[in-house]
């Protein structure tokens, strides 16, 4: 017969009536907390599988340009890892990836020249949401999480927008996060 470790603890100690009682509810509580605990990691479990994704979706539609290390090519496209726009505000980051980016931008004291494509019309919300939350977090970046919701706020900002941003453009975005 197989017995618990709670019961057999229970069964070898000299507990009185009060003590045991006390004890049962120790252990209640203990399980309670565990089990909080775990409900409440269920956001960051939920958010390591978007950054999961987000790595993948990565790998198949951005490092051809900006390096699976997300340092870039020099003079061409910039570097994702440690840019002022991958760590700031997620506004100026999700308005790049939605409507493209043309001519060129200075990072963090060097020019870079080459286009990215808009990528509205091929990504989803949520695809947007995951490749940017990785990046945000990757190779030491600091960023904040990138939700579907500040995605699809910004999609529908930018819905009549037609032409890839500029960097004066990009500079007279706000260096905030997006509110749904």
């Amino acid at each position: 017969m197989k017995t618990s470790l709670c019961d057999w603890i229970g069964s070898r100690s000299s507990f009185s009536s009060l003590e045991a009682l006390r004890g049962s509810a120790t252990r209640r509580n203990r399980w309670v907390a565990i089990l909080g605990g775990a409900l409440s990691l269920a956001p960051l479990a939920a958010f390591s599988q978007d950054a999961k994704q987000g790595e993948q979706l990565y790998t198949m539609n951005c490092a051809a340009c900006h390096q699976p290390t997300g340092t870039g090519i020099p003079a061409v496209y910039p570097p994702l890892a440690g840019s002022p726009i991958t760590t700031g505000g997620s506004k100026r980051a999700v308005a790049i990836v939605l409507n493209g980016l043309q001519g060129p931008i200075t990072v963090n004291g060097m020019q870079y020249n080459g286009p990215m494509q808009p990528w509205k019309a091929i990504l989803s919300d949520d695809k947007i949401a995951a490749i940017l939350t990785y990046v945000r977090q990757a190779w030491g970046n600091k960023g904040t999480p990138v939700t579907t919701e500040q995605v699809k706020a910004a999609r529908a900002e930018y819905a009549q927008r037609t032409s890839p941003l500029s960097e004066a453009d990009l500079t007279a975005i706000a260096d905030e996060d997006i509110k749904p």
